[in-house]
């Protein structure tokens, strides 16, 4: 799997939290906390995977749960339309281990169709597809 393009001290910049990290650098967690919905995000950067799953303030119950193979980039932008991360030429997947089932993610004639991932934390935490991309 390739490895995922994106920059840490955006990352930090844009969570305004310090991650915590796994040994060696294998994932950054991220946990921020906005009007009562918690958001835990991870990134495997050697793996290019991301995963982000919603809580309701401190229960341990998900509201749900997603990953997504990041084919692309992550890019931060700060523009008129805010701060955000959009996370270029996903594919979305139920865990970071479906591709055992499915097949190489990263094999763009397998998975023709893929997503931009838009993911805001300020005011609100906010997760969106704000592309598609078919390639065929």
């Amino acid at each position: 799997m390739p490895q995922l393009r994106w920059n840490d001290t955006d990352f930090l910049n844009f969570f305004a939290v310090e991650p915590t990290v796994e040994d060696y650098g294998v994932s950054h967690n991220y946990e921020v906390e906005r009007d009562g919905i918690r958001l835990l995000f991870t990134l495997w950067q050697l793996e290019s995977v991301i995963q982000a799953s919603m809580f309701r303030g401190k229960s341990d119950n998900v509201l749900f749960t997603f990953a997504a193979y990041v084919r692309g980039e992550a890019r931060f932008i700060h523009d008129v339309r805010g701060r955000y991360i959009d996370f270029e030429d996903c594919i979305i997947a139920p865990s970071r281990f479906w591709y055992i089932q499915a097949g190489n993610p990263f094999d763009q004639q397998r998975f023709p169709i893929s997503v931009t991932i838009r993911l805001a934390c300020d005011p609100d935490v906010r997760i969106s597809f704000a592309d598609y991309e078919c390639r065929t």
